[in-house]
């Protein structure tokens, strides 16, 4: 395995050099073009001295931008469609981004005749880069060089059919290791020529023993939270998971996937979010709590009184929640029961719930009981979006597999309120709990924040 990566990499690293001298000479090169036509546009370019000296800075520049639209790491089944667009996008990028440049830094006088040129040119010169690098490394794989070793989990009809696909397609580069499935009967013998090394649950030693870097599905019938945990597993040892589904079924659903031959591949697990996103997120969190925090300072007090004069007890209700990293901390609320209400007691499911207070139903709601955790917000204990924290001794029975809504930080809204609010079961706010991990971006937190605010006033789910 560790020789097999470090010639992937020696082949993403001298792609990427190559493609450095290449919009190098893509600049230089159009300086020249534009210095040849100065006869016959009657206006001289100036000299080659400026765009010399800031050649490290455009071709920096150019080369992230290609980074950024995956151009050097490209899917494995990836078309030369795909790559096309990806390198026009990143050919875009670039331009604008050296225009901007030109723009911001005056000194940099860069001729705009200049900029197109070389944009065109690195524009040819790395599509030919790219056709050259993607054919040498399909010949690698074909050789059996690249081999990507792969375990298929379901030693079924569709499993069969993927090995079948895959033994047709040498230049897609996997080699499969085995199956593993369930059925006793199959375990320890050779399905289409493949042995089954045993059940799902050895999953995580098959992947060690067998040096495996890629792990398919092809079982239809496997639940939903067996495949949740399975994602995870393989994240925890940086595999990739694919699903082997209907390719009606990810048409329809707008799903990125992978193709050998006619079979759909739908990668799952492993995203991220942008490296940007948790700094802005946390600015955006302190702008709006701040925000919010001095727009309703001044009904504080009113709502404070409300409380007090409608039941005796404290204004506020503090209840120890569990936030990102298992660090546990106090979330802040406006009291909404009785004082004799057990503060860990099952929450409210019907309006009518005597043990809420006249006033406590108002605020529940409208969900103004909420406001005091946006200084929980303040603090850094929570954020504007995210699952709700739960209570600590919910969180000592988590499985594995639940442990992982605490790698974020926990929200005052989230996918759960906009769609369902309380009307949903635990079990399904999991699911959404995780669509938000695996997708968050500062685009869904903004619709998130702005879908709440219909939630709320609908005052759907709201107990």
């Amino acid at each position: 395995m560790e020789g097999r990566s470090f010639e992937v990499g020696a082949l993403r690293r001298l792609h990427i050099y190559a493609d450095v001298l290449l919009v190098c000479g893509a600049w230089l090169g159009a300086w020249g073009t534009r210095r040849l036509l100065d006869p016959a546009l009657g206006v001289p370019i100036n000299g080659i001295e400026i765009y010399a000296a800031t050649a490290p800075v455009v071709v920096g520049a150019w080369m992230t931008c290609c980074w950024a639209y995956g151009i050097y790491h490209p899917p494995r089944m990836a078309t030369a469609l795909d790559q096309i667009q990806r390198l026009g996008k990143g050919t875009l990028l670039g331009l604008l981004v050296v225009s901007s440049l030109a723009f911001l830094v005056r000194e940099w006088q860069f001729g705009r005749a200049v900029v197109l040129l070389a944009a065109g040119y690195s524009l040819v010169l790395q599509g030919a880069s790219r056709a050259w690098f993607s054919g040498f490394e399909r010949r690698l794989r074909q050789a059996g060089q690249l081999d990507v070793h792969v375990l298929i989990l379901g030693a079924g009809t569709t499993g069969i059919r993927l090995v079948q696909k895959i033994q047709d397609h040498p230049e897609v580069g996997y080699r499969v290791v085995g199956f593993l499935d369930d059925d006793p009967e199959l375990q320890g013998e050779k399905v289409a020529g493949v042995p089954v090394l045993g059940g799902v649950s050895a999953l995580r030693a098959s992947v060690g023993w067998h040096r495996v870097q890629e792990v398919f599905v092809a079982t239809p019938a496997m639940g939903h939270t067996r495949m949740l945990s399975l994602v995870l597993d393989c994240e925890d040892l940086d595999v990739t998971f694919r699903v082997v589904t209907n390719l009606f079924e990810v048409l329809t659903a707008g799903t990125p996937v992978d193709l050998v031959d006619d079979l759909p591949l739908v990668r799952l697990g492993g995203q991220r979010p942008a490296p940007h996103y948790e700094p802005t997120q946390r600015a955006l969190d302190l702008v709006l709590a701040g925000l919010g925090m001095l727009a309703s300072a001044p009904l504080w007090a009113w709502w404070a009184l409300r409380i007090k004069l409608d039941s005796p007890g404290p204004v506020f209700f503090r209840q120890d929640r569990v936030g990102r990293a298992g660090r546990r901390f106090s979330m802040l609320k406006f009291r909404t029961m009785r004082e004799e209400v057990e503060p860990y007691e099952v929450a409210p499911r019907v309006d009518h719930d005597p043990r809420i207070t006249r006033y406590g139903r108002f605020l529940r709601r409208t969900s103004i009981d909420e406001v005091p955790q946006l200084w929980n917000v303040l603090r850094g204990d929570m954020s504007l979006v995210g699952p709700r924290p739960e209570m600590p001794f919910i969180v000592d029975e988590y499985d594995d597999w639940q442990r992982r809504r605490l790698t974020v930080k926990p929200g005052i809204t989230g996918l759960w309120q906009i769609l369902g609010r309380k009307d949903l079961p635990m079990h399904d706010n999991l699911q959404y709990d995780f669509y938000y991990i695996r997708n968050r971006s500062l685009w869904m937190d903004l619709s998130i924040l702005v879908r709440t605010v219909g939630a709320v006033l609908s005052r759907r789910g709201a107990y």
